[in-house]
């Protein structure tokens, strides 16, 4: 019935208009009605108006135009000062960057109270915390060769009602940590908009998340419910997680409605970190809250599956054992369709113990995974390995891996020491190997051996630098042939770019990270130690240098002065030691085996079978030498004379 009602019709059709169409309807038409209805309801239209009015006399003005144009003018001033700091003797980054941090910060107490005492603007104060985030963003991820200014900055932020008291006050260390309050006022706001029970203002949540997932990323959103503390399962066990601490300086205006003592929650349910200054109508927004933030995620994880938002999901969600099968479920479906989906689920898999599902993928889509993906696959692989079903499948893919890195070394070292399956060289290896370790010459024939395995050219000077140095021009930084410049460097400028990942992946490989894992794991699973021996004997034979702990340090130190092969010099060194440990493994083996079948050597008890002889002048044979114990019987391979494996240590 109240749908035929001529209002409700009216809102229908102005809930659909744009906003300059509404502001027409208003201004032409609806003021204008009031000159032709009774007095007493003129009266309580203008009494309501003026009630509005006198509410949101003092709401601050969030000018976002003014304000961009303020940031960005101290902004350009920073980029001129850094130009102008290499010709003069004082810069005045430390004042710029100050004065900009605290043009935003100033900002954000008239944001909370818009938000929080006033009710409105909300989809504006939302796009004024985007432009505060995006500014901060820009300011610390901006390639600069020193960030201690902004890393080191002591910020005060404190959030203080219409009459001055203060709620809630943050002491940040770091420009970086702001973000915490961001995370804090917009929970504010998403919290004031359902209290406010406006369905089109609802409405519009699901976008804002988003616009937040964009800039910040969806842990984010997470940290939003936590009112920008840390999330309790991400915090450490050493760390006092202490909810008094979430309050900090929080007080309560005991004349404000919202804030008034009888409003409050004294029994506040355990859930992302309440605040003292909430009311009752705040408080129970929490779990509308919650649960968009969770349908949001869910659709993230749907797009984009991890561990990480899989485990935020069991957290946040109030039925934890439905949400575990629905998003398995779901993995199952997808898990096939791209690398990142299969790897995204051998993690949740492996985090989870599910080691059917594991090796049914494994068996049928390994072709998917990638050598960035090791650390996914070696969880999966050590739930395989407390299975006993799957412990062969387990052992097959653990030395089937580590091999696989093995080779991915050989193949790198051959890009500096290209002359190493040269038959000259391969002879000269051996007979450096049956040298005692520091004999003489040793060392001298160990760096000759390098330098003849060594890549011709590579040490050949920069063409632009040499015609320079014979015009006499300076040279220009990274022409010195003198320095090994890293073409690649800017990986390094931010390690976390996702961007990078293939190019790290194809360019700096993570062969250390990737080898010790599945050393590591291997100890774990029924007959690891014996695939760990198989694989060393694999790597000996693959790469015979490994036996001499000094050449792989002269070949280390011929890479070391070269940032785009220090990925190569970790790996050695990982294998290197490696190979010493199963060595010692090894001897130790051998020992007791050799120390089991020696004979019982007790002398019997009773009388002698024959007279004891008397002293004779007759010189008896000095007893046998000791038998020598080799160091490679057990892995199937003989060890050198000399040198070799023993100068490992």
């Amino acid at each position: 019935m109240s749908g035929r009602l001529p209002s409700a019709r009216f809102k229908a059709i102005y809930d659909n208009l744009p906003p300059d169409a509404r502001q027409d309807l208003v201004e032409k038409q609806l003021i204008p009605l009031l000159n032709h209805v009774d007095r007493s309801q003129l009266k309580k239209v203008l009494a309501q108006a003026t009630d509005y009015q006198t509410r949101h006399a003092d709401i601050p003005k969030l000018d976002l135009r003014a304000k961009r144009l303020e940031v960005n003018a101290l902004l350009d001033e920073l980029h001129r000062d850094s130009k102008r700091s290499f010709v003069k003797e004082r810069s005045l980054k430390k004042e710029l960057i100050s004065e900009t941090v605290d043009s935003l910060t100033n900002w954000l107490g008239d944001i909370w109270r818009v938000i929080y005492e006033h009710n409105v603007d909300f989809m504006h104060a939302h796009k004024c915390l985007l432009f505060v985030a995006g500014t901060l963003d820009h300011m610390i991820s901006g390639r600069t060769s020193c960030k201690c200014a902004f890393t080191n900055m002591f910020v005060n932020i404190t959030l203080k009602t219409r009459d001055g008291k203060r709620v809630k006050s943050w002491d940040v260390s770091g420009v970086q940590n702001i973000e915490e309050v961001l995370y804090f006022l917009w929970r504010e706001l998403f919290l004031c908009m359902v209290a406010t029970n406006a369905k089109k203002r609802v409405e519009g949540i699901q976008d804002m998340l988003e616009e937040i997932d964009d800039l910040l990323g969806w842990t984010a959103l997470e940290r939003i419910l936590y009112g920008g503390k840390q999330c309790p399962h991400d915090v450490d066990e050493e760390e006092d997680f202490d909810e008094a601490d979430e309050d900090f300086f929080d007080e309560l205006d005991e004349g404000e409605d919202d804030c008034a003592m009888a409003d409050l929650i004294d029994d506040v349910p355990s859930g992302p970190h309440p605040a003292r200054h909430w009311s009752y109508r705040i408080s129970s927004a929490v779990p509308p809250v919650r649960d968009y933030i969770r349908t949001y995620l869910t659709d993230v994880f749907k797009q984009r599956p991890s561990l990480q938002l899989y485990q935020t999901l069991c957290v946040i969600s109030p039925e934890t054992a439905s949400t575990h099968v629905s998003l398995c479920e779901y993995l199952r479906t997808v898990a096939t369709s791209s690398s990142e989906m299969f790897a995204a689920a051998l993690d949740i898999w492996a985090y989870e113990g599910l080691p059917d599902d594991i090796q049914a993928m494994l068996r049928s889509h390994a072709h998917l995974l990638r050598p960035r993906d090791a650390g996914a696959l070696q969880n999966a692989v050590s739930v395989l390995g407390r299975s006993s079903v799957h412990t062969p499948q387990a052992q097959i893919i653990i030395e089937k891996e580590m091999l696989d890195t093995a080779r991915a070394l050989r193949t790198a070292l051959l890009a500096s020491f290209s002359q190493l399956d040269n038959a000259v060289h391969k002879a000269e290896l051996q007979n450096i190997l049956r040298m005692r370790a520091g004999a003489a010459g040793r060392q001298d024939r160990i760096e000759a051996w390098v330098d003849s395995v060594s890549t011709p050219g590579t040490n050949a000077p920069n063409p632009m630098a040499f015609a320079a140095m014979m015009m006499g021009l300076p040279l220009v930084p990274g022409m010195d042939p003198s320095e090994d410049a890293d073409p690649l460097g800017y990986l390094d400028l931010d390690p976390n770019d996702p961007d990078l990942e293939d190019l790290r992946e194809e360019f700096r490989p993570k062969l250390k990270q990737r080898f010790d894992g599945w050393v590591q794991i291997a100890p774990e699973i029924h007959g690891g130690p014996q695939i760990l021996l198989r694989v060393c004997k694999e790597i000996v034979e693959m790469m015979p240098f490994f036996r001499a702990g000094d050449i792989v340090d002269e070949m280390v130190g011929r890479l070391a002065d070269k940032p785009s092969k220090h990925h190569i010099c970790d790996a050695l060194d990982a294998m290197l030691q490696f190979v010493k440990a199963q060595k010692k493994k090894a001897n130790n083996i051998r020992q007791t085996r050799q120390l089991a079948r020696q004979p019982n050597m007790a002398p019997a008890t009773g009388p002698p079978a024959h007279p004891v002889a008397g002293p004779s002048n007759v010189m008896l044979p000095p007893p046998p030498p000791p038998p020598v114990i080799m160091p490679f019987p057990v892995l199937g391979f003989p060890g050198p004379q000399f040198g070799g494996m023993e100068d490992v240590d």
